[in-house]
């Protein structure tokens, strides 16, 4: 169960592990197989026609992850599947091409508007068990690159390094360390020793990519890395220069926060993090409001969000974030968001609820923004979406009627999808991975125990127990402190 918004389409994954996509399809960023070009308003499966259908189960589909116009996804078994725009090589199935050509190719689809070089219209793999060694637990798509994590806690990478936002570089050769313009086409792994601050325990438990950086969470010192470009400060290092770059990790400091980071989003010039105790950090730059620090519009280390109601019983459980806005989803399940809003015509300075009504006072669990828009899941599984639809375009919110070319359509609030029932809680009995690739969107850590070995038995049995009754009334105690209601 997971959402994701890319830039104009809508990537989600069922109750039952299935993918399907809608929106823009100029790329092949749907994986539905249609040709370039060929968008849909409304939820369509993903094509499964090159992945083996021998093992089912290990197949079954447990989250996404979408970025400028490529998306990709984690299996039971922990193989990742990539497909759409794969200018930079951010798709990862090794295609060997030179820099010039990519970059023949980016001035194209500049001059046309339209990328059709150089794509994948339907998920094909990129990594798997036998790649790496460790299955994959997570992958976050960045613009135009794609990191994921394994469950042995170790970073890998591919796609567009202009920045060194993938930091698989040798430091050591002087060459690898002047080149920015390298694209990686493949999966490669981060050095562990990147991670390494001194306490001898180097494994990540969380990672998210931006425009052109990248933020990992340490698995048990909660530490915050950022490495990448870091022009408006988004880095958090105090250096906001137009020239300043982080070419390997670098953390901040243990007294930045005050306590353990659990969780944590990136956007075109903005960084996001959540702590233990549910509290939100920012730093980088947003004209529209979306740090939601009030009048303090730019911030090159990061800064703690204070609002009146301190965003409810338990604070902050997860942030999401987009070039023009963020979503924070507190632990009572209410929403909020800060940055412009379409729907209104207006910049929000700070965090400001979204009426609870408009999700049938439901708690939400699940958030994405992307581009103009933003989608939502309630614990009961209803999905909700809003936001802009351009002129001859559809952007992802899953219409259910089409709409006058001429005119310009935007949803003023959130609204239900109700030709396909995408979500609901899990009916058949789950994994261990399965339980925990939910938690990983939804626990408090968020991806620190990303294990199952760590994790209690009576956790997991609680979890087992409860997870195949629908209603938040009705849920165990232990999914109930996941889901946080």
């Amino acid at each position: 169960m997971a959402v994701a918004l890319g830039e104009n389409f809508l990537v989600a994954v069922n109750q039952f592990g299935v993918v399907l996509t809608c929106g823009q399809n100029e790329s092949g960023q749907l994986g539905v197989g249609l040709p370039h070009g060929v968008d849909t308003y409304q939820m369509q499966r993903i094509s499964l026609g090159n992945i083996k259908d021998d093992c089912e189960t290990n197949q079954r589909n447990v989250m996404v992850s979408a970025g400028y116009k490529h998306a990709a996804f984690v299996t039971r078994s922990g193989s990742v599947y990539t497909w759409g725009s794969d200018v930079h090589g951010q798709l990862g199935v090794g295609v060997v091409r030179q820099y010039f050509d990519s970059l023949a190719a980016s001035r194209l689809a500049h001059r046309t508007g339209k990328e059709h070089v150089f794509s994948q219209p339907i998920p094909r793999l990129a990594y798997s068990t036998g790649m790496g060694g460790s299955r994959a637990i997570m992958v976050a798509c960045g613009r135009e690159y794609t990191l994921l994590l394994t469950a042995s806690g170790h970073v890998w990478g591919c796609g567009s390094n202009q920045y060194f936002q993938i930091g698989v570089q040798n430091m050591d050769d002087p060459l690898q360390s002047r080149n920015r313009n390298r694209n990686i086409t493949v999966f490669t792994m981060m050095p562990a020793a990147r991670f390494n601050c001194g306490d001898g325990d180097p494994q990540i438990a969380f990672i998210a990519a931006g425009s052109d950086h990248s933020i990992a969470v340490g698995r048990n010192n909660g530490l915050l890395w950022t490495w990448g470009k870091g022009f408006g400060g988004k880095l958090g290092h105090g250096d906001g220069g137009m020239d300043h770059y982080a070419l390997v990790p670098t953390h901040l400091p243990q007294e930045t926060f005050g306590e353990a980071v659990v969780s944590a989003c990136a956007s075109d010039e903005t960084s996001m993090a959540v702590t233990a105790s549910g509290a939100l950090w920012v730093c980088g730059y947003s004209f529209t409001g979306k740090l939601g620090l009030g009048d303090v519009l730019h911030c090159n280390t990061f800064k703690r969000v204070d609002i009146a109601d301190g965003f409810g019983d338990g604070g902050v459980r997860s942030v999401t974030c987009s070039a023009m806005h963020a979503l924070i989803v507190s632990h009572d399940g209410s929403v909020r968001m800060c940055g412009h809003t379409v729907s209104r015509g207006q910049n929000y300075m700070v965090p400001t609820l979204i009426d609870p009504a408009c999700f049938n006072n439901e708690p939400v669990v699940l958030v994405s923004a992307g581009g103009m828009n933003s989608v939502a899941v309630t614990a009961s599984g209803r999905l909700y979406t809003w936001g802009e639809e351009r002129r001859d375009e559809y952007c992802g919110l899953a219409c259910t009627h089409e709409f006058d070319p001429s005119e310009r359509m935007i949803q003023m609030s959130p609204r239900q999808v109700q030709h396909i029932d995408l979500f609901g809680l899990w009916h058949y009995p789950l994994s261990d991975d399965e339980m925990l690739a939910f938690a990983m969107g939804t626990h408090l850590r968020l991806g620190m125990e990303t294990c199952f070995q760590t994790v209690p038995e009576e956790v997991l049995e609680c979890i087992r127990g409860s997870s195949i009754l629908p209603g938040a009334s009705l849920f165990g105690v232990g999914l109930r402190n996941l889901l946080g209601i």
